[in-house]
């Protein structure tokens, strides 16, 4: 214990202290003394009230003399100081870099804690240690690093706010970049010598590429944990469906065991929503892997947000789950009127369009047409996500009321044309839903689509529902050919638009909204009758899309799954005004920037820092807060930070010249893991508040003696 001072020579001020002692002294004066015999009872109170005035007036004295004593004290600035033990490494004179592990594996338990809460405290203690006037830093890392703060500062208390404000995260460590960071850090500063204190737990992969550390730069490596890490999480999961329609799903998983495999068995449960969960146990029988298979003998009828738990009480417990996406029989049931019929099935207007929703029985396809004929149908049951295709109807006034209420109320309707269909006829019935006024047909060629030389247009394929043909299959829509086409009056309907052209500029597509449905008009047949567009390659998947877009469950790329701190690509809609957002596990937000596209029409999106489900939603018109799923994907701890791997010693010191290690667990360095400083606090704030007290005092017993 020690105690210094700024400015010794302002003690001489102490010799004001005696002005309070000559004040009490000589402040009393001896008065006569008159005895009036009718008072000689009132002598007992006088002698009571006498002691109790000598009393305030010795506290009044000291209360002056401990103002004038702290007056003193504040002009003389005394600092109290004393020895501590405190982190290796700790120079409380030398720029100091304190670089602070936030990695998923950070947060294991450590006794009543984690490790994180230990590496916290000790960056605490640290930057509490370092001299006025000495410079010091605090950044994080992980997958990333950030520095926190104001970055190198000789003002600790804004690091130590930023300190208390940072979390361990659920991504992987990257010490590499860490180190690198600070090094810049400090030769942006012109810092040409400096310690860098690691707080970290021992496990991940050594750095790279530092064999030309600079060698005024002390690097300090402190393994707080100074343990193997006792993990077991689940690694994977893998669905498969059965072959046939109802055969079910199953599930394979496997679950790793980081460290001592346990000795008992592990509970494992499959979570799918709604309160129902599938259990099991595993044997891990020594080794550090185990699988475990569930059998779902009823498929489930939608995509659900699966959750695979492990319930073994290890040390990690942020990666015992893993989210993922459970597939089921999530079909789309689509209703194909037939206009044409005929002895063979080939002569159906809907022969080439069943087969291609549902090639066959073993079909990975989850389309399921149904087939009937226009003057079957009576009635048309459904709404939002169903999707009704008129196929060559010569007379759709029998279901215009139905196919009217149908779309208002969210269904979906394809129309495709043909020999049998009167383009006057449809106008009347159909007007308020065909995009646009049908007109005469029209002939190309000799009206054989064999000689025909017109084909299809490059499709957009900045559109969703020719997404399936930016990888490829493109340059086909050109050599379509077709004999005849519907012509269509130049004027659009309201909420209509043309999504396809012919090769010499004729509409062959067009969409219209209408009520909370859609329909899409094709101008040709979709049969060999007038084109041989069912004979090409990209009829199936145009078809596919179609149906896919009409229903709204045209879903990119579902069921991903990206390591947390991963980067992944996401569609966004073509309409830059149309907004997209991902909503996170907590129910935040993260909207994207959809201005931003590529050529593909997607962003890149690096949010992914929560582990479970996710879901991308766009919005279903321009600056719109309503949406709809577009897709759902998956966030997990990085396998490599449940596994992580102790770093060895050897490896740190190849790795970094001139580094120190520090263990927790190594009883032989427990003497080098500790350092002892010397730490200082100023008086003033407690000078200040004695002299506030001691006027306060004076003050009261004054106003009581007056």
């Amino acid at each position: 214990m020690g105690f210094e001072l700024a400015a010794p020579g302002m003690l001489a001020g102490l010799a004001l202290l005696a002005l309070p002692i000559i004040a009490h002294l000589t402040g009393y004066q001896e008065v006569r003394r008159v005895v009036f015999p009718t008072l000689r009872f009132l002598v007992a109170t006088q002698q009571k009230v006498r002691r109790r005035t000598r009393l305030e007036a010795f506290l009044l004295l000291l209360l002056r003399l401990l103002a004038v004593l702290a007056l003193v004290l504040l002009f003389a600035r005394p600092t109290m100081t004393w020895t501590a033990k405190a982190l290796a490494g700790t120079d409380p004179a030398r720029t100091t870099v304190v670089l602070l592990d936030t990695s998923a594996s950070m947060q294991a338990r450590l006794g009543e804690g984690t490790t994180f809460d230990l590496a916290r405290e000790r960056a605490r203690e640290v930057l509490t240690s370092l001299q006025p006037g000495t410079g010091g830093a605090l950044l994080s890392f992980s997958h990333r690093v950030d520095v926190l703060g104001p970055g190198l500062t000789e003002s600790p208390d804004a690091l130590l706010d930023a300190l208390d404000e940072v979390e361990a995260g659920a991504s992987g460590t990257d010490l590499t970049s860490a180190l690198r960071r600070a090094r810049e850090l400090l030769r942006d500063e012109g810092v040409g010598a400096a310690n860098v204190l690691v707080l970290s737990d021992g496990l991940g992969a050594p750095p790279a590429g530092l064999q030309d550390w600079p060698e005024d730069i002390a690097v300090h490596y402190h393994d707080l944990r100074g343990a193997p890490l006792r993990n077991v999480f689940p690694d994977d999961a893998e669905v498969t469906a059965g072959a046939r329609r109802g055969e079910g799903l199953k599930i394979q998983t496997m679950l790793r065991a980081a460290g001592e495999p346990p000795d008992a068995s592990v509970g494992v449960v499959l979570d799918l929503g709604a309160g129902i969960e599938v259990a099991g146990d595993v044997d891990f029988a020594g080794s550090h892997e185990a699988e475990h298979v569930f059998t779902l003998a009823v498929p489930p009828e939608s995509t659900l947000e699966a959750t695979l738990r492990v319930e073994d009480g290890d040390d990690l417990p942020v990666d015992d789950a893993l989210a993922f996406t459970l597939a089921g029989e999530s079909d789309l049931p689509v209703l194909l009127v037939s206009g044409d019929g005929g002895t063979h099935p080939r002569d159906q207007e809907t022969y080439y369009l069943e087969r291609a929703l549902q090639p066959g029985a073993g079909s990975l396809s989850r389309v399921r047409p149904r087939v009937v004929s226009s003057e079957e149908l009576r009635r048309i049951d459904g709404g939002r996500g169903d999707v009704v295709v008129l196929a060559n109807v010569p007379d759709p006034e029998p279901l215009a009321d139905e196919l009217r209420a149908f779309v208002e109320r969210g269904g979906g309707l394809l129309i495709s044309l043909g020999p049998r269909v009167d383009g006057e006829r449809y106008s009347q019935v159909l007007g308020d839903l065909l995009p646009a006024e049908l007109t005469e047909v029209k002939s190309k060629g000799r009206g054989t689509f064999e000689q025909s030389p017109v084909g299809l247009a490059l499709p957009p394929l900045e559109d969703e529902t020719f997404r399936v043909f930016r990888s490829g299959g493109a340059s086909v829509f050109s050599s379509v050919r077709f004999g005849k086409v519907h012509g269509v009056a130049p004027r659009l309907a309201d909420d209509a638009r043309v999504l396809l052209r012919y090769s010499d500029g004729l509409p062959a597509l067009l969409e219209r909204q209408v009520g909370e449905g859609r329909v899409i008009l094709f101008t040709s047949s979709l049969d060999d009758d007038w084109t041989d567009l069912p004979l090409r390659s990209i009829f199936v998947p145009l078809v596919h899309q179609l149906v896919r877009s009409l229903s709204g469950t045209l879903l990119l790329d579902g069921g991903a799954v990206v390591d947390a701190g991963g980067q992944l690509s996401l569609p966004v809609p073509s309409d830059p005004s149309v907004p997209a957002w991902v909503v996170l596990p907590d129910g935040t937000e993260d909207r994207l920037e959809t201005g931003a596209a590529d050529a593909d029409g997607r962003v890149v999106w690096a949010g992914a820092s929560q582990p479970g489900h996710h879901a991308l939603w766009w919005g279903v018109a321009t600056g719109s807060d309503e949406g709809v799923v577009r897709m759902v994907f998956s966030v997990r701890v990085p396998s490599a930070e449940s596994g992580s791997p102790e770093l060895r010693r050897d490896a740190l010191l190849a790795a970094v010249p001139g580094l120190v290690h520090h263990s927790a667990g190594d009883e032989a360095e427990e003497s080098e893991g500790e350092a002892v400083v010397v730490r200082s606090a100023s008086m003033i704030p407690s000078l200040l508040l004695m002299l506030a007290l001691a006027m306060l005092g004076e003050g009261a017993l004054t106003g009581r003696r007056t």
